[in-house]
This record gives C-alpha cells, structure tokens and sequence, in this order.
C-alpha cells in the first residue's frame, strides 16, 4: 500500500511539474495559436464584419470612463484594431497570450507552492475557444484577465509578512481593479489574494476579509445607484459566452487550490524501481500530450465556419471582390437576408443573376438575423440601383444601429456627393479619418467636385445609372417591386433594376409580376430567355392554364420536358420522408424547387406543384 501511495503521488506530480517539454509545449502552443488565428479565424473578417472602431477623441473616451471596467474596455477597443491585417492581430493575441501564461506562472508557483507546469496552459486555451467566435470582445476579456494576474503577482512576492496588511492592500488594489477593469477582475485578484493569505500566511480570517473588502467597491457603487446590477455583473460588450468566460476567470484560482492542496512528495522518497519510475513518468507525459491534442480538436471543431463564411461574404462584398462572395455562398448551409442581399448583388455583377440565382439551395432555408446588419447590407445594391434616398435611409438605420462603420461613412459620403451636399459628405468623410487605418479613404478634398476628387472615385460615380432617384417614393419595405419599377420607368435600359426586379417577384413567387415584367427582355441582350425565367413561365402557364407569348423568343423543349420530370417526379416522392432530399439532389438548382420547398407562404391552388 505505501508503495502504491508514493506511485499516484509521482504520477500525479508528472502532470503538473515543468518536465523538460514544457517549455517546447510552451513554445508550440503559441506558434500554433498564431497560425490558427491568423489563416483560420482571419482577424480582418472580424474586423470589417463586427468592429468594433476605435476612435482617438475625448468625446469617444468619456462614455468608458463613466463605469466600472471602462478603462479595460476602452483598451480592448484600441487593440481590436489592428485585427485590421490578420497576421497583426494574430501577434497582438498571441502577446496577450505571453502575458497572461507568464503572469499565471507567477502566481500558481507561489500560491501553490510548487512550479506549475503545464497547468498554466488551460487560461490560453479557454482564450482561444473564445477567439473562435466572432463579435466575441476578447481583447477586452484578456486586458482585464491581464490586470488582475499581474496586480495578484505583484502582491503574491511582495514582502509582506502579517496577514492583515497583506489583506488591507488587497482591498486598496481590489477597488482600484474595479474601477479599470470590472468586477470580474477585482473578484479574480481577491480569490487570489485570499488564497495566499490563507495558504501561505494560513490566517482564514484574514483570507477571507480579502473577498469582503473586494466586494465593497461594487456595493458602494450600487448603494450610490450610479451602476445598475446587469452594468455590474456585465461589463463587456455582447457577444459574449459567459461559460467560457467564467472558465477563463476561474481556471487560474481552481489550480492554484489545487496545486496548494495536492499532497507533497516526502523529502527523500523511497527510491522506486527505475523501470516503474520510468513507465509513470511517461504515462504521465503521455496524458499531458493527449489533452493538449483533445483540446486542439476541441478548439477545431467548434470553430463557427457558418459564421467565418457570412462574414467572408460581407467583407469580399465590401471590397467588391464578388467571385469569392459566391465561393463562400456555396459553402453556408442556410443563408440569412443580409447574405441572401449580399449574393444577389454578386451574382448580378459576376453577370449571373439572371440565370444561377435559384443554383443556390440554401436560398430555400431561412437563418436569423439583425436589423441593422440587413440595412447595412442593402444600402450598398439600392445605391447602384439609383435609390439614392432609400440608400441613404437604409445607411443611417444602420449606423445608428450598428455605429460609425467605415463602409456606411464611405457610402454616405458618395451619397451626399450625387446629392450635390459636398459639406455633409465631408463630415462623414471627418469620422471616417479618426478610425485607424482608414484615413487614407478620408482625402480632404474628396467632396470638392472639381478638380480636386481623386479619379478614382469621379469614375465610381460616373457608372451610377442615370438617372438617379433621390426624391422619396412612397413604399412599404425595402427591396419592393413598386419602388424597382419606378427605376425602369426612369430608365428602361437599367438593366440592374430588371434583374432585381425579376429576382423579388421570383423570390417572393409572384409569378403574374414576373411574367408581365418579361416583356422587357427585348430591351437588354439576352441571347436566350433565362432558365430560371423559362421555369417561372411555364409554371405560371401550367398553374393557370393559359399560353404566354414572348415576341421572338420561345421557351426552349428541354425546359418543358425537365418540368414533367419535376412533376413526375414530385408526385411518386410525396409523403416520402427522404422524398425533399431526392428532390433537392435532382431539382435543387430549379425555380420549381424553391417555389414549392416554401409552398406553405403560398395560396392554396399553387401547392399543386409541391414535391
């Protein structure tokens, strides 16, 4: 028994002591965090998608310096900026990274009594977990980790020696801590605190007093009402994953505790057999090497590549980069609205929406979205359009909802300049030159219509349609077939305001719109009727049972045949329980398919068609 006793003890002791990969594994872990976050999670994609902006005026510092954990905030919003190029915002994390494992060393070697060894890890990965989801504010999250760690290793080696003095210091710097960083960081470094006092100058009292006085700050501030209790307990922005967060708090105290109170190795152990020594040793080593792979997989497989694709669409939709748009729309299993806007406008200059707007089958599944996201998106595509006001609306509902975004001040920029108001447009363009990194789209004398606009943005605004519409029409929602027909009558040939057009009465299967609307073809150079246009009609000829001609053009034979097939097909399948998915595989690409997949939002006699 004795034997056995001593073997769990240096088994034990295997896992948690600096055995001499630990500073490889160290090493590994951070080369392997940067490339992570640099080629999978793409820090620009954040960036461009959720923000957030920094700006460097004091009217921008005010608002943080009016709550607890402010300052940390504030500091987090500084460092989010240079996510701007990937590869510095992977550096910035994998510094933080450093910080936060030597700072934790620190602490768990002195509370713990004991090296660490590779304990210290678990904080970084509980860092990259939560780097695995966008919109999440880490940098935030890591400063006030940062703070707490190096004020709790800061007092942990001073020399204090009575445990009261050791207690009333940690109190002082408690409320200090509250006050920049949150009451998660004064909490953090008083359990630390506590844990010293109490292990290592083993005064329970005096321990205890450390969570007392910690707490002091935040009920003063809540006594006085000038912090409500949800401002307290969440002093981040959304996004968010308070379990991960709460794991990245506590990991540091809960091993701490447990390096304290693990039973010492005797002062001279009885010599184990040396073949035994070495078996534990590396089933020790081995164990540690397979969590580290398991949190690796872990890390891999919930990383959220829904979300990276959405946002790879808004950022190359952006940059006007529409062949990688489509590239990333085939990759998402159910697009939201805004994606759905997004890919329209890709399509449409890839010269494609026409005929592949139905090729895409997530259009048929319906995924949640934000109201300012989806004005944000369709500010861009009603700009090209020639809605110049409805661009302008959808832009500024968005940046009240969303904040100052580069994208929108640019955008609302170019409208004030179509809408000869060169002073508004500059003080668009006055914001758009505060946010790092973005000044060089900010030229002073961009709104000078003559001669001092760079040529690049004169031949933006020469290929808008004219003319443009930049009086107010009276409408229910936006995109809406009205308002696109309002932009046909100005200009017939608009071949933009055609397709988007077709695509809402597609979309939204009205198909007697739709089909009066064909009689425009003849005004653009089509070589033939569309296919998902040719679908439309025939299924509008098949539902009502009337004969719709075209002046010189015909429906092509394959079409009609692939449209008995689809029927055939659609009768034997229904009820089936895999019969949508052999629809989808053998008519997924077809307008019939999405207009029956979304049979339920349609009048009774257009179910007929429905698989």
């Amino acid at each position: 028994m004795p034997q056995q006793r001593t073997n769990r003890v240096v088994w034990v002791g295997t896992l948690l002591r600096p055995w001499p990969a630990f500073p490889v594994g160290v090493i590994v872990l951070l080369v392997s965090s940067f490339l992570y976050v640099w080629l999978r999670v793409e820090p620009r994609l954040e960036y461009h998608s959720c923000g957030p902006y920094f700006y460097g005026q004091r009217a921008f510092l005010e608002p943080f310096l009016g709550r607890p954990g402010g300052l940390a905030n504030y500091a987090g919003v500084f460092l989010a900026q240079l996510n701007y190029l990937d590869y510095l915002g992977a550096l910035v994390f994998v510094l933080t990274e450093g910080m936060v494992l030597l700072t934790a060393v620190f602490c768990l070697a002195r509370i713990g009594g004991r090296a660490p060894g590779l304990v210290a890890l678990v904080p970084l990965f509980v860092l990259l977990l939560l780097r695995n989801r966008y919109g999440c504010p880490v940098p935030a999250l890591s400063v006030g980790l940062f703070l707490a760690l190096a004020a709790s290793a800061a007092n942990v080696w001073s020399p204090w020696r009575r445990p009261w003095l050791a207690t009333t210091i940690s109190g002082l710097i408690s409320s200090l801590l509250f006050c920049l960083a949150g009451l998660w960081s004064a909490l953090l470094f008083a359990v630390l605190s506590c844990l010293f006092v109490f292990i290592r100058m083993g005064s329970w009292s005096a321990g205890l007093s450390c969570l007392v006085l910690a707490l002091a700050a935040p009920l003063l501030a809540v006594g006085k009402g000038n912090l409500r209790i949800a401002e307290l307990v969440n002093p981040w922005p959304g996004g968010v994953n308070w379990a991960l967060a709460a794991v990245l708090y506590a990991s540091v105290p809960v091993a701490g505790a447990v390096l304290a109170f693990l039973p010492k190795p005797a002062a001279t152990p009885p010599a184990p057999r040396p073949v035994r020594w070495v078996q534990t040793a590396r089933l020790g080593e081995g164990v540690v090497v397979l969590a580290i792979l398991l949190g690796w997989a872990a890390l891999w497989l919930t990383f959220d590549r829904r979300q990276k694709f959405l946002a790879e669409m808004n950022y190359h939709a952006s940059c006007g980069q529409y062949e990688a748009v489509l590239a990333a729309a085939k990759e998402v299993k159910a697009l939201n609205d805004p994606a759905k806007t997004r890919l329209e406008l890709a399509l449409y200059h890839s010269g494609r929406l026409a005929e592949e707007l139905f090729s895409f089958h997530n259009l048929v599944e319906e995924a949640p979205s934000g109201a300012g996201e989806q004005c944000r998106a369709l500010s861009q595509p009603l700009f090209e359009l020639g809605l110049i006001s409805d661009a302008e609306h959808m832009a500024c509902e968005a940046l009240v909802m969303e904040g100052d975004r580069p994208d929108l001040l640019r955008l609302l920029a170019r409208i004030n300049l179509l809408k000869d108001r060169p002073q508004a447009a500059q003080v668009f363009l006055n914001v758009l030159s505060l946010i790092p990194f973005q000044g060089e789209h900010a030229n002073d004398a961009w709104p000078i219509m003559d001669p001092g606009m760079p040529t690049a943005e004169r031949a933006f605004l020469a290929r808008m349609p004219a003319p443009v519409l930049t009086n107010d029409v009276l409408h229910d929602e936006l995109p809406v077939g009205r308002l696109l027909d309002v932009v046909l009558a100005l200009n017939p040939t608009n071949q933009m305001a055609f397709e988007y057009a077709m695509a809402v009465y597609l979309l939204e299967r009205d198909l007697e719109k739709a089909v009066e609307h064909l009689r425009l073809l003849g005004n653009f150079n089509y070589a033939r009727i569309p296919r998902p246009y040719e679908e439309a009609l025939v299924l509008f000829q098949e539902l009502n049972g009337v004969s719709f001609e075209l002046k010189g053009r015909v429906i092509r034979p394959e079409t009609t045949a692939r449209f008995h097939q689809f029927r055939e097909a659609a009768r034997k399948l229904q009820g089936r329980a895999n019969g949508r998915a052999l629809m989808a595989a053998n008519f997924g690409d077809t307008y019939w398919y999405y207009y029956a997949s979304r049979r339920r939002e349609q009048p009774a006699e257009a179910q007929t068609a429905a698989p």
